[in-house]
């Protein structure tokens, strides 16, 4: 490949790195996440909703997530949690889910979220690592967590914040919060193995929510203008960057469909709220096409009738057939992914979200009239101060555009390790020899010569026969372009 070429990819043959062709990022001098996003909390419209629930119609001002984030502080100093302490919160999407999380972090306290749908055993697992100091839950949810504390230490969220007016504001900035200390406390399967603590500073959250301000940029468009449609769950770090670190920055709306996925409140909320911009997972995207295609008397009335620009999936590759699916039901909406890991602390790759002038597709302009598809979809290109290697699993060489390895990553936003796990640290965490710190992500991924990033699959779920390595991925998007199969899973057969 010639020089340009590889320009144009961001590779340094020399290094074996691809930049990102975004301008570096720059922050704020903020010593903690709060000081980053306080002040700028002040700078929106005070009648601008931070957060609607589209199942009560409440809504949260900026200000007032503000306000009563460092009242939660002050409450929760009172009961003793102090910077260090691991506090659990335990508790669906809601509106007091950002407040109770900002305060926590205001006090330099580290957060640690859980699945609801946890198991009692599968909590008290994880509650014997982070070690918390109190849990934070609702009454349905409490009784999962047992003995694992004292009654006193378990705080019921409705409680907490029916209490703030008694409290004053937390003062900001009091806690001496540095950017090194541990902010989140994330668990996560890892690059492989069992489930893991995964430790975020709080540098790596300023970074986490500097970068979605600068990705999700629209060429000819604001900020503040988009209104986010919000299922994620905000216990998982996809939903947490996005919707606790990432709209309340840009002062964007974001408007909450609580409880089980609903295509159907999703779609109304959507409609009534006026939603631009939808962060999803491919399962809730293949449910919206097929709500449509099955519409009378039009698939496309229904669409019409949306404000939706942008979907934006991650969590898992979207096989082509289902961008073709989605396109032909949604063929004004662009439809891109975007991936990140709980150990990078959100996206490390974004797709460009500018219009299209054909439509639906990748908006990196990856999909053509013109041109053949690719092998795979784009999940984008690197965001800002983020470095990338693509390494030959065998002989530990870098490689060049176009050759599949593992994707290595470099950032700020690259997690401090897993708590205490000092052996799986170090192999998720490699130094090269210029003392430069990369996390192997487990994907095995290419970057083609415009810097496009393509994941193939993971490297532990390749499934080897006789002489070949079968990438399952590759698999299940054959499966999914018959008309009948709506998703498709591949997995070896061991007994075979």
């Amino acid at each position: 490949m010639d020089t340009e070429a590889h320009l144009t990819a961001g590779y340094c043959a020399a290094t074996g790195t691809y930049s990102s062709r975004h301008p570096p990022l720059t922050t704020a001098a903020a010593a903690s996440f709060p000081d980053y996003l306080f002040p700028r909390l002040l700078t929106f419209p005070p009648d601008s909703p931070a957060f609607v629930d589209a199942s009560t119609g409440a809504t949260l001002s900026f200000p007032d997530l503000r306000t009563l984030s460092l009242k939660a502080a002050a409450a929760l100093s009172a009961l003793g949690l102090r910077r260090g302490h691991v506090a659990l919160l335990l508790a669906p999407s809601s509106l007091h889910f950002p407040v109770v999380s900002l305060g926590v972090l205001s006090l330099g306290a580290v957060l640690s979220t859980a699945n609801p749908l946890l198991t009692p055993r599968e909590l008290a697992d994880q509650a014997r690592d982070s070690e918390p100091f109190l849990a934070l839950t609702t009454a349905e949810l409490a009784p999962k967590l047992g003995s694992l504390l004292a009654a006193s230490r378990v705080v019921l969220v409705d409680q907490l914040l029916a209490g703030l007016a008694g409290h004053d504001a937390w003062a900001a900035g009091a806690s001496g919060i540095g950017r090194d200390d541990p902010a989140l406390l994330f668990y996560s399967s890892g690059t492989t193995g069992r489930s893991k603590g995964v430790v975020s500073t709080h540098g790596n959250v300023i970074a986490a929510a500097a970068l979605l301000q600068h990705v999700w940029r629209r060429r000819g468009g604001g900020d503040a203008e988009d209104v986010y449609g919000c299922v994620l769950p905000m216990f998982h770090m996809f939903g947490f960057s996005a919707f606790v670190l990432g709209t309340p920055a840009i002062g964007a709306t974001a408007v909450l469909v609580p409880g089980r996925f609903s295509v159907d409140r999703l779609m109304a909320a959507m409609e009534e709220h006026r939603v631009t911009r939808l962060l999803a997972v491919p399962p809730m995207v293949v449910q919206m096409a097929k709500k449509l295609a099955a519409g009378e008397p039009s698939p496309t009335s229904s669409a019409r009738r949306l404000c939706l620009r942008d979907v934006v999936s991650s969590g898992a590759p979207l096989q082509r057939d289902h961008m073709a699916r989605f396109a032909s039901c949604f063929p004004r909406v662009s439809l891109v992914q975007c991936y990140g890991l709980t150990e990078t602390t959100g996206i490390v790759t974004m797709c460009d979200l500018s219009p299209l002038p054909h439509g639906n597709g990748n908006g990196d302009g990856v999909e053509s009239s013109n041109e053949p598809p690719p092998a795979s979809i784009s999940i984008g290109r690197l965001v800002p101060s983020t470095e990338a290697r693509i390494v030959d699993a065998e002989s530990g060489e870098s490689l060049p555009p176009n050759r599949v390895g593992e994707l290595w990553i470099r950032g700020p936003t690259v997690m401090q390790g897993y708590l205490r796990r000092g052996e799986a640290t170090a192999a998720a965490l490699v130094t090269d020899g210029g003392g430069r710190r990369w996390l192997r992500t487990g994907d095995l991924c290419s970057v083609d010569s415009r810097g496009l990033v393509h994941v193939v699959d993971r490297i532990k779920e390749l499934i080897k026969y006789k002489a070949y390595q079968v990438a399952p991925a590759e698999l299940e998007d054959v499966l999914a372009a018959h008309p009948d199969i709506h998703d498709a899973a591949v997995a070896p057969d061991q007994v075979s």
